[in-house]
């Protein structure tokens, strides 16, 4: 790896239980001591939104998902995701080379926000949905098989019922030897 100086662009994916507990600023605050711990210059690092993830991941349904331009070398970049997978409130992380720093984001700088006006929903963990949702299924097979057991009595009794009498739902073969027998006798 060499000491060349790189603009990058970072996205963080911050624990909802960490910010909520937390709040914001002080994971904003670790993300940033982090990589500037590891020789990083913070250009942006602002909020770019709670969302839910493509996929479940360790468990989680959502994120608060943390952008940032950075400056740093490539040591710098693998030394901080080194350390972000070990510790911390950051479960993922990504880094991509870029030109330059859009102008609009660098005028927004480190944002400064109320940790209030952060919205964090509630991040039942997955595995615990489906337990969840395992319950009830069960219950719903159970009243479904009980209600099958009636519905079949019920039709038992229907098609005695609707037997027909002798003659009748016969073939016409059937029906017209059936007409001459009783015609016989």
């Amino acid at each position: 790896m060499n000491d060349n100086q790189y603009i990058y662009q970072a996205m963080f994916l911050l624990d909802n239980g960490e910010v909520r507990e937390q709040g914001f600023n002080a994971v904003r605050e670790w993300v940033k001591s982090t990589l500037e711990k590891h020789g990083a210059t913070v250009k942006v690092l602002r909020l770019w939104g709670e969302r839910p993830l493509a996929y479940p991941i360790q468990g989680r349904a959502r994120a608060t998902y943390l952008l940032g331009y950075i400056q740093g070398t490539e040591k710098t970049v693998s030394a901080t995701k080194h350390e972000m997978y070990l510790l911390g409130p950051v479960f993922r992380n990504m880094f991509l080379k870029e030109e330059e720093i859009p102008a609009e984001e660098l005028a927004l700088g480190i944002e400064e926000i109320k940790d209030e006006d952060v919205e964090v929903l509630d991040d039942t963990p997955v595995a615990e949905v489906l337990f969840e949702d395992d319950d009830e299924p069960e219950a719903k097979e159970e009243q479904a098989s009980e209600g099958e057991a009636s519905e079949e009595g019920a039709e038992s009794s229907e098609e005695e019922t609707k037997k027909p009498a002798e003659g009748e739902g016969e073939a016409p073969a059937e029906a017209a030897a059936a007409t001459t027998e009783t015609e016989e006798a």
